[in-house]
């Protein structure tokens, strides 16, 4: 009798996770002179060993968990991004982990900084847009400006956006004046981006192979993409397709869309609706056009 047995090789290697890179001291935007200070960590596995590594736009940097810029040079401006490795038993021995999203920083040789909130806002939040003096003088006056058109003219340094909109997405700039050796000075800050976003963005509908006409028989495939930026958790998406204005079914829980055996019947427009019936929110894709022939 012959037995047969199934051999399993099981990879040793874990699965890649991703590091992070953030400003563990000072800011994102700061004058040059100043310090900084980066910090790279492992969420999703903050218990091993790691080492770390550093780059400037590519260029390899420090060998350290935390990185530092002792009184940055405006050259040092850029994207910084990190990774780790850490050993273990078997072949390869070690493994490293995705690199870190870039953080991006910039430094300032002016007199005047605008400083926006690095990570996007969403809508119906606050923002807090801080005009800054180099050197901490006391600033008297400010005028805010989005684009080149002025919006705010003010004492204090700070200004408050609430109830954000998409409007008010943009560059945003100031005009600093402050008393120097008992004179007034003013300058103005390069351009700083105000990034908002909607709570649920605009659907794309797309086909899943790329083909608009196709012959009769085929299967074919939509995707309805969208992305939910709202902070409110455990928040559930229905979607819902449509042909000519027409709906094709109840709601579903897949952003896929299948017709199995296209007929020339399928020949139409097609749209998709995302809704988040907890936030009364809904949305409407593009449409796309099926030709069968």
């Amino acid at each position: 009798m012959t037995f047969f047995h199934n051999v399993i090789e099981i990879d040793p290697t874990p699965p890649p996770v991703k590091a992070k890179a953030t400003v563990s001291l000072g800011d994102h935007h700061f004058f040059s002179g100043q310090d900084v200070e980066m910090t790279c960590s492992v969420p999703d596995d903050p218990l091993a060993s790691w080492t770390y590594e550093w780059f400037h736009e590519g260029k390899l940097e420090s060998s350290s968990e935390v990185y530092q810029l002792k009184k940055a040079r405006v050259l040092q401006s850029g994207n910084y991004t990190c990774k780790g490795q850490k050993a273990i038993t078997d072949w390869p021995y070690t493994v490293e982990t995705i690199p870190s999203d870039p953080l991006n920083i910039e430094v300032d040789g002016g007199w005047a900084i605008l400083q926006t909130p690095y990570e996007p806002l969403v809508i119906q939040e606050t923002a807090t847009l801080t005009c800054r003096v180099r050197d901490g003088a006391f600033l008297s006056d400010a005028i805010f400006y989005k684009g080149e058109v002025e919006i705010q003219r003010q004492k204090g340094s700070n200004l408050v956006l609430s109830d954000l909109t998409l409007e008010d997405k943009g560059m945003y700039k100031c005009t600093a004046m402050w008393l120097a050796n008992q004179e007034y000075q003013s300058s103005q800050s390069l351009p700083s981006l105000l990034n908002v976003l909607d709570k649920l963005e605009t659907p794309q509908m797309k086909f899943v192979l790329g083909r608009s006409v196709v012959k009769r028989g085929t299967k074919v495939s939509f995707n309805c993409i969208t992305k939910v930026n709202a902070r409110e958790a455990d928040l559930n998406l229905e979607y819902f397709y449509l042909k000519d204005g027409e709906r094709l079914g109840p709601a579903s829980a897949q952003d896929t869309y299948v017709i199995s055996y296209v007929s020339k019947d399928d020949t139409g427009a097609y749209t998709c609706k995302v809704r988040i019936r907890s936030l009364n929110l809904e949305r409407w894709s593009n449409k796309l056009t099926l030709r069968v022939l």
